[in-house]
């Protein structure tokens, strides 16, 4: 950019799909309203509630005194941090057993796990009146009085294939899957408890959000034989749950009501206003940039960075007239990548706004607080060389 009065003026921004990659050079603030209940480290369960004449009550239960909540106004957020006591990122065995989670071996899945976690550790609860049965599935073989968890569909939101599984860790090592939508959804797609209160494994398959519709069914009477076949099949409304999977994805359930979230069915597009190009607040700004620097979603707020002091903006391109060889440098706002391991910063130079960029030489990092810091980086190039020169930050999320 020119040594003048126009440096830091120019902006510009670039989505694309591959990896999701934004460019900008300018910005704008943000104060957080949070639009659903978001639950990120609590035990509470998905309460299914048998009241009689037909009529269930589907809620997500509090446990130790905690209150219960609507699932359409909830939100389960799952850390991309390692499992088990940072979050819920693992790396899947290798092993052919395991393709049911949807990804290959060796790479990242996302898991609500089976065993206690100080982290969301949402189980399986059913109240009612329900009759023994045999129940005749391979996975289950013996009578009890089951209650059946079926998944009719998933809804999802993100950059991934958005598969969605359940299993339990039986004795000896054994694992008993109960749901994978990697193969599809099918009838098999069942969960069934018979104990009023269980915990399985969660699985996901990539970062995003996810809308899991389930619907609950238990026998109310039997027929009295050996062994006891189930009558009076009491089936319950569909129910919806969300989970936001990732850092990105629990930012936006801050923000925007959870049916805001992903489509309405699994075949329908992600609202505009939650989809990573989208402007629903029409400050000029796609969603990714207004993540990637602390700005609102849903607040005009664009701006650009206050210098060593601002807490949201644009990247600011200034003249570093400090040194014997004035260089162009740009100071921006910056997820710390322990708490954002998806997302990619590139600050560049070049000497035209169409080819030739080149990343900066060097940069200083000052840290803000456990998720920001303000990093200024330098170009290679000085102002006494070169008399036009642009800056720009490119952003990438995977």
């Amino acid at each position: 950019m020119r040594k003048s009065n126009k440096v830091g003026r120019k902006a510009g921004r670039w989505v694309t799909m591959k990896g999701l990659i934004a460019f900008l050079f300018l910005w704008v603030p943000l104060e957080a309203l949070q639009a659903g209940t978001l639950l990120r480290r609590i035990h509470v369960d998905h309460a299914f509630r048998y009241q009689g004449k037909e009529e269930w009550e589907i809620v997500i239960h509090g446990n130790d005194g905690d209150p219960d909540l609507d699932p359409n106004e909830t939100v389960m957020v799952v850390f991309d941090r390692p499992l088990p006591n940072e979050g819920g990122r693992a790396r899947r065995p290798a092993s052919e057993q395991w393709d049911f989670l949807g990804v290959e071996g060796n790479e990242d899945v996302w898991i609500i796990p089976q065993n206690f976690t100080p982290l969301i550790w949402p189980g399986w609860r059913s109240e009612g009146a329900f009759a023994s049965y045999y129940n005749d599935d391979p996975r289950m073989g013996f009578s009890a009085p089951f209650v059946g968890i079926s998944v009719e569909s998933v809804s999802y939101s993100g950059l991934g294939a958005g598969h969605y599984s359940m299993w339990s860790n039986q004795t000896g090592g054994i694992t008993k899957v109960w749901i994978t939508t990697a193969d599809g959804i099918s009838e098999d797609d069942v969960y069934y408890f018979s104990s009023g209160h269980s915990h399985t494994n969660q699985g996901f398959s990539d970062p995003g959000v996810y809308r899991v519709d389930y619907r609950a069914a238990g026998f109310l009477a039997n027929d009295g034989g050996d062994p006891p076949v189930g009558t009076r099949l009491a089936t319950s409304q569909l129910q919806s749950f969300y989970y936001a999977v990732g850092t990105y994805a629990e930012w936006k359930a801050t923000y925007f009501e959870p049916h805001e979230l992903v489509g309405e069915s699994a075949s329908d597009p992600v609202p505009e206003a939650t989809h990573h190009t989208g402007d629903g607040d029409r400050d000029g700004l796609p969603l990714l940039l207004e993540y990637a620097f602390n700005l609102s979603p849903v607040e005009s707020d664009y701006q650009v960075l206050t210098p060593d002091s601002g807490e949201g903006g644009l990247p600011l391109v200034r003249l570093d007239e400090s040194s014997a060889q004035p260089r162009l440098v740009i100071e921006y706002l910056r997820r710390r990548a322990e708490g954002t391991p998806r997302l990619s910063y590139f600050p560049e130079f070049s000497s035209t706004l169409d080819s030739g960029w080149e990343e900066a030489v060097g940069e200083t990092v000052f840290p803000i607080d456990s998720i920001w810091e303000r990093v200024v980086a330098v170009d290679a190039i000085s102002e006494n060389a070169d008399a036009v020169r642009f800056g720009r930050v490119r952003v990438e999320l995977r």
